[in-house]
């Protein structure tokens, strides 16, 4: 747990930027030093994804007293993504880009992600197997228009600056077909998981019935009413 450890004791200075009233409130009276744990727990416990955002940027580029660490970066990253915050998928993909593109890199980024999977199997209820999007299906996400996310957990659904960092990308066909269906694949699990949250088990199981049967292929009609529905529950508790 050293990296929880390392952040609920380190004081430093910051702007306050992150989604944490009763944090931006502390650090406004009492100073960044007293608002850092509450910001921790926004981030990792509340699961906020503005705030992990937040985080995120700061340790990518350290500042003031906060040193850089590309490890602790990630991981803030990668909680804020996990919830579809299209800033913090931009954010991540450049990383991940700009590892991937040696060998020493590629070292370096496996070596954080086995570190990332343990920290947050001690800190955090996210389940991480130490994989991590391509950098391509991070900015296809965050390119997606709002209206088509209505199942993901933040605000921030969406981002114009990937539409260009996707035209500027280099990749193969081959390749962008393979991307496009593991972005589908953590749509499809997004999706599953917000039903979980709102469901009771006996309707999960049902609406998982439907979008994938055990025997034969979903039966589209239903697939797409079951999907409405829930649509309509989530909009029903969002009022």
């Amino acid at each position: 747990m050293k990296i929880l450890v390392f952040l609920l004791t380190i004081c430093f200075t910051l702007p306050v930027f992150a989604s944490c009233p009763v944090a931006d409130k502390i650090a406004r009276e009492k100073g960044m030093d007293k608002a850092l744990s509450i910001y921790i727990n926004c981030a990792l416990y509340q699961n906020d994804d503005d705030t992990q955002n937040y985080l995120a940027g700061i340790y990518e580029k350290g500042q003031g007293t906060v040193s850089k660490n590309l490890e602790r970066a990630l991981l803030f990253y990668h909680l804020s993504s996990e919830n579809g915050n299209a800033s913090s998928m931009i954010s991540l993909s450049n990383i991940l880009k700009q590892l991937d593109e040696t060998e020493e890199g590629r070292k370096l980024l496996l070596s954080y992600l086995k570190k990332i999977q343990l920290n947050l199997k001690r800190t955090h209820q996210t389940s991480f197997t130490g994989q991590l999007l391509h950098p391509y299906a991070l900015l296809m996400l965050a390119s997606e228009k709002t209206n088509s996310k209505w199942f993901y957990m933040t605000k921030t659904k969406s981002d114009p600056r990937a539409i260009k960092l996707l035209k500027e990308y280099q990749i193969d066909d081959i390749k962008k077909q393979e991307i496009i269906r593991q972005a589908t694949q953590w749509k499809q699990r997004k999706m599953l998981d917000i039903a979980k949250d709102v469901y009771t088990r006996k309707e999960f199981n049902e609406f998982y019935q439907i979008l994938y049967p055990k025997i034969g292929i979903p039966n589209a009609f239903k697939r797409s009413q079951a999907v409405n529905q829930l649509k309509e529950r989530i909009e029903s508790k969002q009022k």
